[in-house]
């Protein structure tokens, strides 16, 4: 029996799934680095830990690119501009390389005071140094990759980048084994092994983006041009959003503090709570990109009715997938805990996070795609402003004064929730006025 989809439903889903499963093996990735660095020495773990968590800076620096490419990109697709689209690529990716530059160099150069501002001890910043100075030179190939990235989800492709991203995470496990323990005649190098692979698993993942280009293997190229104008008109876009981003990014940070006033066994409760969670982001994170890159297209096509279609069915089926994690967390919050600890007093702690979130996981995926909706349409000044005072205003604040009234942490995970329906309620209101159809970029 033959079931026929819905062409729009099935378009979602052939750029969305992909991009989650990206997303997925990014983030097993970073597991399997832990992972193997553990076995060396504590002061490995702290060190490799610290600087995943630098990179997702790096990252968030480089947002404003990616999300200012991507707008611009499925605009000039959309408007069958193929030419246009291939400059744009260009002209950003030349400019990602010259920004990223001095941001390495602090990197290479000064890793070891960058630990130390941290708080860290001599060790942990002496181990920390020799794995990030290697590490900081995949910055200048991260802030290209993020244009190429995001360059293609918006031309429509999303299984090139996965299969990209598969074949370069083999290879980056492999190395981290070879390079680490000293395997098949290689030499033994800890954490410096670690950073070696990583940077030539990104190496390899640029020369295969440049390869696909030239060869004219995905829906878009590079045309060399100096037309720099395009960059004012990226950054328009994107600096909003790269605001946005580092703002939220800060939030977090300031949001661990505040747990980590309820006791070690909370904190790590609520770390092993965030790693569950982070499954239930793939699928979002995949659909958000998918409605960034399909209601540019349509935009740049000028359809404002099919940008808005696009944007309801990608947000009510993220809904659903995302739904259907939040009720298993909501039935099997132990269960899914005890993956990553056996630690009882932590277990418990990981239920109540997990299982409360579970509540909340509908109205983050309208969060996420919403998001992606009004940055694909170039209004990354509305989302700025949404979520960063819903962050900062209906989560932060609050729970800062709950932390000095209640010793409960049931309350803090409370707000938490009450600020994502916040969140998804505002941006549904703007979604519905319609305004974000009409903007230029």
């Amino acid at each position: 029996m033959q079931v026929n989809i819905n062409p729009k439903i099935k378009k979602v889903l052939l750029l969305a799934v992909p991009v989650a499963i990206s997303n997925l093996i990014d983030m097993l990735q970073m597991l399997v680095d832990l992972l193997m660095v553990g076995r060396i020495s504590p002061q490995a773990i702290a060190a490799v830990g610290m600087s995943i968590q630098f990179m997702g800076l790096i990252y968030v620096l480089a947002s404003p690119l990616s999300i200012g490419t991507n707008a611009l990109v499925s605009r000039f697709i959309g408007a069958k501009k193929r030419e246009e689209a291939d400059k744009v690529l260009f002209i950003a990716a030349i400019f990602a390389f010259l920004v990223s530059i001095p941001i390495a160099i602090i990197g290479v150069f000064y890793s070891k005071y960058i630990f130390l501002l941290m708080g860290t001890s001599e060790d942990v910043a002496k181990v920390g140094e020799q794995y990030f100075s290697i590490l900081s030179l995949t910055i200048l190939i991260i802030f290209m990759g993020a244009v190429f990235y995001a360059g293609i989800y918006a031309s429509g492709d999303s299984k090139t980048p996965l299969k990209i991203g598969i074949l370069t995470n083999i290879i980056n496990a492999v190395l981290d084994y070879i390079l680490i323990f000293g395997k098949f005649n290689a030499p033994e190098l800890g954490v410096k092994g670690a950073a070696i692979a990583t940077l030539i698993a990104y190496f390899i993942d640029l020369l295969l983006f440049l390869y696909i280009f030239v060869r004219n293997k995905t829906n878009i190229s590079l045309k060399i041009n100096s037309e720099f104008s395009y960059i004012k008109r990226i950054l328009n876009v994107g600096i909003p959003a790269g605001i946005e981003r580092f703002l939220t990014y800060l939030s977090f940070i300031v949001f661990v503090r505040i747990i980590s006033e309820y006791g070690t066994y909370t904190l790590a409760g609520y770390q092993v709570g965030l790693r569950i969670e982070g499954l239930a982001f793939m699928p979002g994170l995949g659909f958000s990109t998918a409605a960034m890159a399909l209601v540019g297209q349509s935009l740049g096509a000028n359809k404002p009715k099919e940008a808005q279609e696009y944007a309801k069915i990608t947000a009510n089926i993220a809904a659903i997938f995302m739904g259907i994690f939040g009720i298993l967390m909501i039935l099997f919050p132990y269960q899914l805990a005890s993956i990553f600890t056996q630690d009882e007093k932590t277990l418990q702690e990981a239920s109540l996070y997990i299982r409360l979130v579970g509540f909340s996981q509908v109205p983050l995926a309208y969060v996420f795609v919403l998001t992606g909706v009004l940055r694909g349409a170039g209004a990354t000044r509305l989302s700025l402003v949404v979520n960063v005072t819903s962050q900062w205003v209906f989560r932060i604040l609050p729970s800062i004064i709950i932390m000095k009234l209640s010793s409960k942490i049931i309350w803090i995970y409370v707000i938490m929730n009450m600020e994502t329906y916040i969140t998804a309620l505002w941006l549904w209101y703007i979604f519905k006025l319609g305004k974000w159809k009409k903007i230029k970029v």
